[in-house]
């Protein structure tokens, strides 16, 4: 008979314990995220320095594309490759960052042929890869705030807001 009165607060106390999901979340953001974020943001920044109203020549565009974009977003792209979550919900949360990197990726390459080119179509198509990532980062992040708030993490870095 003592044993059935443990028994119910064996159950409340396991289902207070870690949630696994909100576990790998944890990690995930305070973890392995760091690990890539300086050299995105470096990648990124080096090409919005030449796009755009920064626009200052293809050669400088294909220099610094060449010589910094490209270098450091392989090298994310990569780490970023090697993160694996240890759940379902968060690898498929971190599937949808992967694709997003390499659709800017492969937009920042094809930007280097049609300079190489002189072809104005390889370049609508690097637009358009740009802008698939770009919304394929929106929809993550969104999916990963839902993710957040269903699993009681708070995640308080509003700078990718």
């Amino acid at each position: 008979m003592k044993n059935l009165i443990y028994f119910p607060m064996l159950l409340v106390l396991l289902q207070c314990g870690p949630n696994p999901v909100q576990q790998d979340l944890l990690n995930y953001i305070n973890v392995e995220m760091p690990k890539v974020a300086t050299l995105e943001t470096e990648a990124i920044e080096a090409y919005a320095s030449i796009s755009g109203e920064n626009y200052q020549g293809d050669s400088l565009m294909y220099f610094t594309i060449t010589e910094t974009v490209v270098p450091k977003y392989e090298e994310f792209y990569s780490i970023l490759k090697n993160i694996k979550p240890a759940t379902a919900e968060v690898a498929n949360l971190h599937k949808q960052y992967i694709q997003a990197a390499a659709d800017q990726l492969e937009a920042f390459k094809l930007i280097l042929d049609a300079i190489e080119k002189q072809d104005a179509t390889i370049i609508t198509q690097a637009n358009d890869d740009l802008a698939e990532g770009r919304a394929l980062l929106k929809m993550w992040r969104t999916n990963l705030d839902s993710a957040c708030v269903k699993h009681n993490v708070v995640f308080t870095n509003n700078d990718e807001k």
